[in-house]
């Protein structure tokens, strides 16, 4: 694994490598997995988003939390955190468009910094 040079990374793989037993190739495989699996919830997110189906990103970042808790990327959490909060309470939806956009641009950094440093941009 190299990591993206001039950046710290977005993500911490502690628990993964726990997981794998340190097994570089099940980490690199699990990865990939996450950054398919994230990148497409993000974009159900945005989809729901745009039809004004509030209860489905609700449900959509419930299904996606979890898994990033085991890849470190506590920014995506935090965010994820706050737009759970604000579907809870009466809210602006031009905000929630902007935590959104927050979530998506977040996202895409994170995914683009996997992508290089476990050599994975033809997945």
């Amino acid at each position: 694994m190299q990591l993206s040079q001039n950046s710290e990374p977005q993500y911490d793989l502690y628990l993964i490598d726990k997981m794998c037993r340190g097994n570089q190739e099940q980490i690199v495989n699990m990865v990939a997995v996450f950054v398919g699996e994230v990148s497409q919830s993000i974009e159900e997110i945005n989809t729901a988003f745009a039809d004004k189906d509030f209860s489905a990103i609700k449900k959509l970042t419930h299904k996606v939390k979890p898994t990033l808790t085991y890849f470190g990327v506590a920014k995506l959490e935090k965010e994820l955190l706050e737009i759970d909060t604000m579907l809870l309470q009466d809210f602006d939806v031009n905000e929630l468009g902007l935590k959104l956009s927050n979530l998506t641009n977040l996202t895409a950094t994170i995914v683009e910094q996997m992508k290089n440093d476990f050599n994975l941009k033809n997945k």
